[in-house]
């Protein structure tokens, strides 16, 4: 049986959609948004993901970017699924996806996109080299540089550039593994590790507290809940 990842931040459009899937005998599984569905991708390897456009997080041009950079992911087919009246955007993804479909979608034409291309022969069979790792390490590297521009950056965004960190270091890491005296993998891997220390001063300095929203840290700025020390019970706010 043929698994499907439904991306959608509509959970009434999700549903439809998956139910509709699963009436014609194909596994669903759900995301509500881009950062989500990169982990159930990387969990669960789909064999289609159907991906909406407009999502919190990360949208569907950064998630088609990633799963086609990535060297372990890339021969998964991605169907966009769009407004009518949505602008397309050639340049950051569109164009890497296998087909698009427009909402409000036609139930058939749904069925028989996803139908076609899960049996379709996969025209390129997942790359293992080093250039390969290098580019997934170098998309990434974008993709943070995007979310280090937005504004209140670690407040709200710091979850998502540690998993690109992580995902770009584990890159040039494999490619090494393949090409350990690749010139590129190195000088990548040496600037990231050096900005990750940085990150992690960073982080330390403006660690977000959920519960009363303010900060607490090495800046000396404590948390307005415990003010002066970390509680001997912890609460749920305190990470271990």
């Amino acid at each position: 049986m043929s698994t499907i990842l439904v991306v959608e931040d509509s959970r009434s459009q999700r549903e439809c959609i998956s139910h509709q899937l699963r009436w014609i005998g194909l596994d669903v599984i759900e995301a509500s948004d881009g950062m989500e569905a990169l982990d159930c991708i990387e969990a669960l390897n789909p064999n289609l993901v159907l991906l909406d456009l407009v999502m919190p997080r990360m949208d569907g041009y950064g998630v088609c970017r990633m799963v086609k950079a990535n060297p372990q992911t890339r021969t998964i087919p991605v169907v966009f699924l769009t407004g009518y009246l949505q602008k397309l955007d050639w340049r950051w993804g569109i164009k890497y996806a296998e087909a698009c479909i427009s909402k409000p979608w036609k139930p058939q034409e749904l069925v028989n996109t996803i139908q076609r291309l899960i049996v379709a022969p996969q025209n390129s069979p997942p790359s293992n080299c080093a250039e390969a790792w290098i580019e997934y390490g170098v998309v990434n590297i974008k993709m943070i540089e995007l979310y280090e521009c937005r504004a209140d950056v670690w407040a709200n965004n710091a979850k998502q550039i540690i998993k690109l960190y992580h995902n770009a270091l584990a890159a040039f890491d494999k490619a090494l593994e393949i090409a350990p005296n690749h010139f590129l993998a190195t000088k990548y891997q040496q600037t990231l590790h050096q900005k990750w220390v940085i990150l992690q001063e960073k982080l330390q300095q403006t660690k977000p507290c959920k519960v009363c929203k303010y900060y607490y840290g090495k800046d000396n700025i404590n948390c307005a809940v415990h003010p002066f020390s970390r509680p001997e019970e912890l609460c749920a706010d305190w990470e271990p």
